[in-house]
């Protein structure tokens, strides 16, 4: 096989797999790679300087429409950045696919120039896949890698038409994206217990369509985190519980039915010391989210709407309302008050850590038509931005991200795409907070000295302005809620800076509550 029939193979696989976004980090070993997409029709070419932000932005826009996206890159270093988001992308389910250039295989070993050692780089993350193997997967779920070792002389290819290619079963794929495939036939699935509560997390908008109906008939209350998107239900409201784990707590449930990925809250992660309470999972990927084995089974999504019985009658727990007037310009009360800003038909996208936590204490039944997205694979803070420009990307509307200040420093480069997107509506609020100060919230690290605490939490005094004068973006530091009605059409940042005291005694009257 010649190297321009490699790559006509490696366009026609794309297609097939159903791509029609490539995000490419061009250099010179994947120049006719990169030429050959340039001259293709059919298929949307994002275009980055460098990888990471590249694999994250894909990352944003598979979070969205559920269709694979593929990232490019050049050989050496470059295919190490695509990592992180791989990671996020296999504990998400996500067909992220990636392409990398490589040298030929007389270099392997060799220590030459860009010439790592690329095939099986990213381990049990990504899937080995051979270009010239044209199957079509009927169900993509986790990352694939293509590395393709080109030669010198490095001279163009050309294109493909990539709407000729699978178009039929592509067009199945999009109806799987709106999880019609959920309409599959299961088994009727007869539960041994009766859950007493629902516990739900990141249910893409669609997924949340097709549940909710089942839902409501169970009439089982619901604590829910904004990522559930269940608040789109006007029939779901009277099950929805506000106040997370102060709501959860005072239920005292021993027998719980866990939706869409795993939640973010406190009390999920200390059911790993409580075997006695029964969780039963039903997500559409097959982790469990636990390590203990006792009493926690998992089943795919779509079997929820095969359970049997009759609707269970639960009682409501008592929810605890946060107190946001005494306290408004406590890090908490900021989540309210950008609630509150949200406008209609809005994508939101919450970084991890504290932000997303607060956000879920805060959360009520918002506007009409806002969709909420979120990291939540490997629950880190990498790539928080880009991923959310990638959201961000097909949206008609405004799209805001709620992020910490050590997230936003973790992406600066993300901004580079924006040039690219078709609606200037973004919203990126950072709250500055001076550091990581989730670690002052957790129990087990309460005890260390102050010099370990600083350390920890990465203190700084920075401000954001120089961030948003770099990229040519409008900059408002927030003082006060109503300077949030007062936003340009632009690209903005958002940098809120809460009170350290009224912070501090929010969560002391929470906790005495």
């Amino acid at each position: 096989m010649t190297q321009h029939q490699l790559i006509t193979h490696t366009l026609e696989r794309l297609a097939r797999l159903g791509v029609r976004e490539v995000c490419v980090a061009a250099g010179a070993r994947n120049a006719p790679l990169v030429a050959a997409l340039a001259d293709s029709s059919g298929v949307k070419l994002w275009n980055f300087f460098e990888e990471r932000s590249a694999a994250f932005f894909a990352l944003g826009r598979i979070l969205v429409d559920r269709q694979p996206v593929a990232v490019v890159t050049t050989s050496g270093t470059a295919v190490a950045e695509l990592l992180p988001a791989t990671i996020e992308a296999y504990y998400q389910g996500l067909p992220l696919i990636l392409v990398t250039a490589d040298r030929p295989e007389r270099f392997c070993g060799s220590g030459a120039p860009q010439a790592i050692e690329q095939e099986g780089i990213f381990g049990v993350y990504a899937q080995p896949l051979d270009p010239s193997d044209l199957t079509d997967p009927s169900d993509l779920k986790s990352p694939l890698h293509l590395n393709l070792c080109l030669d010198e002389p490095l001279t163009p290819a050309p294109g493909i038409d990539f709407t000729s290619h699978g178009e039929e079963n592509l067009t199945q794929r999009r109806k799987g994206a709106k999880v019609q495939r959920g309409l599959l036939d299961f088994a009727p699935l007869r539960l041994c217990v009766r859950p007493q509560i629902v516990l739900a997390a990141g249910l893409h908008p669609d997924e949340a369509a097709l549940i909710a109906p089942a839902l409501a008939k169970l009439g089982l209350p619901i604590v829910a985190e904004a990522t559930a998107n269940l608040h789109l239900f006007p029939e779901l409201h009277p099950l929805l519980v506000h106040g997370g784990e102060k709501a959860l707590k005072n239920l005292e449930a021993k027998k719980l039915l866990r939706l869409g990925a795993v939640p973010s809250w406190r009390f999920w992660r200390d059911l790993e010391n409580q075997p006695d309470i029964e969780v039963i999972n039903f997500s559409r990927i097959s982790f469990p989210g636990l390590a203990r084995k006792e009493n926690v089974t998992t089943h795919p999504l779509e079997a929820f709407l095969s359970l049997e019985g009759a609707p269970v009658t639960s009682s409501m727990p008592v929810e605890v309302s946060p107190d946001f007037e005494s306290h408004p310009l406590s890090e908490p009360s900021w989540m309210h008050h950008l609630h509150e800003a949200l406008p209609a038909g809005a994508r939101v996208f919450l970084g991890n850590s504290l932000p997303i936590r607060e956000w879920n204490l805060a959360m009520a039944i918002p506007a009409q038509g806002i969709h909420f997205y979120a990291n939540r694979g490997a629950n880190g803070i990498d790539g928080l931005i880009s991923t959310f420009l990638g959201v961000a990307a097909s949206n008609e509307n405004e799209s805001w991200l709620i992020l910490g200040d050590l997230s936003a420093l973790y992406d600066l480069a993300a901004p580079w795409i924006l040039s690219q997107l078709a609606n200037p509506k973004i919203r990126l609020v950072i709250i500055n907070n001076g550091g990581g100060k989730i670690f002052s919230r957790v129990a087990s690290l309460r005890d260390l000295s102050a010099n370990a605490r600083h350390i920890l939490e990465n203190r700084h005094s920075m401000s954001f302005e120089p961030f948003a004068k770099l990229w040519g973006l409008d900059y408002l530091l927030v003082q006060n809620p109503a300077d949030l009605g007062e936003l340009s059409d632009g690209p903005v940042i958002l940098e809120i800076r809460p009170d350290p005291a009224q912070t501090e005694a929010f969560w002391t009257a929470w906790q005495g509550r």
